[in-house]
């Protein structure tokens, strides 16, 4: 009877320190203003400033580049929680508010209703979860809304986590920022801890907005990277002009360095865009990786941004591009069927050996906004006459229309880098 007793005694202890192992205790996650005056996000008692990205994969090579932390934008995948825990990152994690644009009605108080209650249970499945650091209520609600109710929604949500869940601070996050949004948020939200702020072309004055908008609590920038689809110029028949990722590199430095980070005061950290690959308006816009999975120099700029040196192997990097020495800020009309140069200067940065890639697309024209999904345009074929080193002549397609020429480069890692120009044939 002895030795049963000793058995289920030693079985009961496993079985609890399992559930130990399987399920750590949450951590505290606090705001607080430190010695210095300033709003300081602190976890476990520690100063924790947030080097995140907006990712779902690639994480090894995400920590590898000095990140902390990931923002997931719904609930639908508790494995990314899981993987950013295993990884050592925390989470941003994102309740999804519908916003008004995708058909939601805040005066049908069923819905909203239905809404609440399913977000609540969300919070009570994920509040102890280690990896948790910061509830993020709703994306972008104010994007294209009219009805104010929905902010009475968030407040709903906050105030519940603020019963339940004393350890993670709340944050609802807009599309950039103007006075109205600034307003009604304190006004109708008072349980909101920290404001989200995506930012691309308005991050340049995004800081100082928010101090003449009297906002008084913390923020961090939960979006931001080079100017987006929205904010381009556009060819004179409506194709968006993207600037080649070089100059992108370069924008993305700029903006952390001189924005995000030189605000000790107010800014807790950010999350750059994206740390993966999405189609808006090209499939090559915001992403930091390409849709193969190679990283972009794009990857290498937040390594030094995060952890203050370049890494040893670099990507090279696109600074130009032209078609029929006309550069790619200009518009570009040719006949159909008709021999045409396209050209590109590149740093090689340490690499030997480069290899370029031309691929040919139909426009993706597209009135979507705020991250709704698009679809990818299929290839088509390109008659390639002659290539030789950055220089492509090609025959322009015969059938009139709108098209979108890309250059790819990359070294013998994969470490690429991506230029295109829109053209029409006519």
């Amino acid at each position: 009877m002895e030795r049963n007793i000793n058995f289920w005694y030693v079985v009961l202890l496993f079985a609890m320190l399992m559930a130990l192992t399987v399920h750590p205790q949450a951590s505290k996650v606090d705001v607080i203003i430190n010695k210095s005056g300033n709003f300081e996000l602190q976890r476990n008692g520690i100063p924790y400033y947030i080097k995140g990205a907006g990712a779902k994969d690639h994480f090894d090579l995400l920590v590898k580049s000095g990140a902390n932390s990931i923002r997931v934008w719904s609930t639908n995948n508790k494995a990314y929680l899981d993987s950013a825990h295993h990884h050592g990152l925390t989470v941003t994690l994102g309740l999804h508010v519908r916003p008004e644009r995708s058909g939601m009605d805040y005066n049908d108080e069923y819905a909203v209703k239905g809404q609440i209650e399913y977000l609540k249970n969300e919070v009570l499945k994920y509040k102890d979860h280690p990896a948790l650091l910061i509830w993020g209520i709703g994306n972008e609600v104010d994007l294209r809304y009219s009805n104010f109710k929905v902010w009475e929604t968030i407040e709903i949500i906050a105030k519940f986590i603020k019963e339940v869940d004393p350890n993670h601070p709340t944050m609802t996050v807009i599309a950039g920022v103007d006075p109205s949004k600034a307003f009604y948020i304190k006004k109708y939200c008072p349980s909101i801890d920290i404001l989200g702020l995506n930012v691309y072309g308005s991050i340049e004055n995004a800081g100082a907005n928010l101090r003449k908008f009297n906002w008084d609590k913390p923020y961090i920038v939960s979006e931001w990277g080079v100017n987006g689809p929205f904010e381009a110029k556009k060819t004179s028949w409506k194709a968006k002009v993207e600037p080649p990722n070089g100059i992108k590199a370069d924008q993305r430095l700029r903006r952390y360095k001189d924005l995000i980070e030189k605000d000790k005061e107010r800014c807790l950290g950010s999350y750059c865009f994206l740390w993966g690959q999405k189609q808006e308006s090209t499939a090559t816009w915001h992403g930091m990786f390409l849709s193969n999975g190679n990283p972009t120099e794009a990857v290498d700029v937040m390594h030094f941004c995060w952890k203050g040196e370049w890494p040893h192997s670099r990507a090279p990097s696109i600074r130009d591009i032209s078609l029929e020495n006309i550069g790619w800020r200009k518009d570009h009309i040719l006949a159909p069927s008709v021999k045409a140069t396209l050209k590109i200067d590149i740093l090689k940065y340490n690499n030997k050996k480069v290899f370029v890639e031309y691929i040919l697309y139909p426009e993706a024209f597209s009135n979507k906004i705020g991250g709704d999904k698009q679809l990818s345009p299929e290839p088509i074929q390109l008659e390639i006459v002659k290539e030789s080193n950055y220089e492509l002549t090609f025959i322009s397609p015969n059938k009139k229309g709108a098209y979108r020429l890309f250059a790819y480069v990359k070294n013998e890692k994969g470490q690429s880098s991506v230029a295109n120009i829109p053209f029409l044939v006519e």
